[in-house]
């Protein structure tokens, strides 16, 4: 749980044929600013990042992308994160 993540809206959730979980979220967050930086770009609250997973559990894997969609004038944000087990302990 982020406590900078304030509204979750599902756009999308389906399983593919695979057996693959496929979700396409909206986060409305909050995030952490110093007041100069609000200053310089206001206070719009809040802002919206588009979430992408893909769950694969025949695998134990999960890929996340996320990217912003607020403030993509001033700066993008593109994140991937892949969960998988560790090599030595596969139940971690």
């Amino acid at each position: 749980s982020n406590p900078s993540v304030v509204g979750v809206d599902v756009l999308d959730r389906h399983i593919d044929p695979s057996g693959k979980l496929h979700s396409h979220r909206l986060l409305s967050t909050e995030w952490g600013l110093p007041s100069i930086v609000k200053s310089l770009i206001g206070t719009q609250e809040p802002k919206h990042v588009l979430e992408y997973s893909v769950v694969n559990p025949i695998e134990k894997t999960m890929e996340l992308k996320s990217t912003n969609i607020s403030f993509t004038d001033m700066v993008s944000a593109d994140e991937r994160l892949i969960y998988k087990p560790h090599p030595q302990d596969p139940e971690k």
